[in-house]
């Protein structure tokens, strides 16, 4: 979203443990913020462009009671709005935001991105005896996709009790073993049949992994035929709601997102340092962008840069430019606009990745070539 005369974005997180009070300390903070940007703005000396901003913001008067109306749902809340049009996108996900509200002439992205990459796409299989279920988990909300119930046909079961004649009812604890080997067998069977369609689901919707829960002989038929990331949990949970579920495997996915990002970060300085296509550090990688090279962007989720903008809209770190550019304070922002400029995955880092990154100062990139 781009807008000449500014986009204004906001970001506020609706504390539930706070509706108590009369005035909840949230939307205290998103009043202070709003009342600080009201008054930077009556301090710009270009009166069209002022009163175009103060007049948007009175615009919105009824936007933002929905944003800060506690019955609405999600706890992280987003809002754009450009000031030159009377156009406006909000949306609210399960998981916390910083709490900010910033103008800009492109909507302000970073802290919807450092929310979001929290919880990444997953899929939360469950296997039972009786079938299975998937639940789609992504940005701290699980959506139930349904599944496939699992069912012993007709037929065989009559085959196998047949006649009740005394030579059956003397051999039945034989009769019985045969069949109970009979249903593992048709159960082994449809649950290889259900395997592709997990498949497929993980393809589509982009899962980073497949938690697989259920009896361990369950899981283990189903694994090697979904491929990918897959993590087996042996636990019966088929009666837990999908939010239980996506927390009883919070963990496990958490583990699984900091594999993925320590293995990332690894990638690509064996790839940077061999010659290869990875760049370290700030001056490399801003360059790739500059090039359009990036394919992914690994940026510290709590990193800093220093380095500024030029009015050709190239990147340059500290003095990495010929000509003087004017410092941006906001340079993560800058590199996630580039990189969604190219159409380049932005993955942001935490915890034990982002130690990995550190060496080379919070920011590094796989590149196209």
């Amino acid at each position: 979203m781009h807008d000449e005369q500014g986009v204004l974005s906001f970001y506020v997180t609706a504390s539930p443990q706070e509706e108590a009070a009369v005035k909840p300390a949230w939307r205290i903070r998103f009043g202070n913020e709003l009342s600080e940007l009201r008054e930077q703005m009556a301090a710009v000396p270009d009166r069209e462009r002022r009163l175009a901003v103060l007049n948007r913001l009175d615009e919105l008067e009824a936007d933002f009671e929905q944003l800060l109306d506690p019955t609405e749902s999600g706890v992280g809340r987003v809002m754009f709005a450009p000031v030159g049009d009377d156009r406006v996108r909000s949306f609210s996900f399960q998981l916390p935001v910083t709490d900010q509200v910033v103008m800009e002439s492109t909507a302000y992205v970073r802290p919807l991105v450092n929310a979001v990459e929290t919880a990444p796409p997953a899929g939360l299989v469950v296997l039972s005896r009786d079938g299975l279920k998937m639940i789609d988990y992504r940005y701290g909300l699980a959506e139930d996709l349904g599944g496939t119930s699992f069912e012993i046909p007709v037929e065989e079961w009559k085959q196998m009790r047949g006649p009740a004649t005394a030579e059956l009812a003397r051999s039945a604890a034989t009769h019985r073993d045969k069949f109970e080997r009979r249903v593992e067998e048709n159960l082994t069977r449809q649950l290889r049949a259900a395997a592709p369609g997990v498949a497929e689901e993980a393809r589509r919707r982009g899962w980073q992994t497949v938690v697989l829960l259920g009896d361990v002989q369950l899981t283990e038929i189903v694994a090697p035929l979904v491929g990918g990331d897959v993590l087996q949990v042996d636990a019966v949970v088929d009666s837990l709601p999908p939010a239980k579920l996506a927390e009883y495997v919070e963990p496990q996915l958490r583990a699984a997102r900091t594999r993925h990002g320590v293995e990332l970060v690894d990638r690509t300085r064996d790839a940077a340092l061999s010659g290869g296509p990875g760049a370290l550090g700030l001056d490399a990688t801003l360059g790739a962008l500059n090039d359009s090279r990036v394919a992914q962007l690994l940026l510290d989720e709590s990193g800093e840069w220093e380095g500024g903008q030029a009015p050709d809209g190239l990147l340059y770190a500290p003095g990495g430019s010929a000509e003087a550019v004017p410092p941006d304070p906001t340079m993560g922002e800058r590199m996630i606009e580039r990189a969604l400029d190219i159409d380049a995955e932005v993955i942001v880092l935490d915890g034990e990745a982002a130690q990995h990154l550190a060496e080379s100062g919070g920011v590094a990139a796989m590149l196209r070539w």
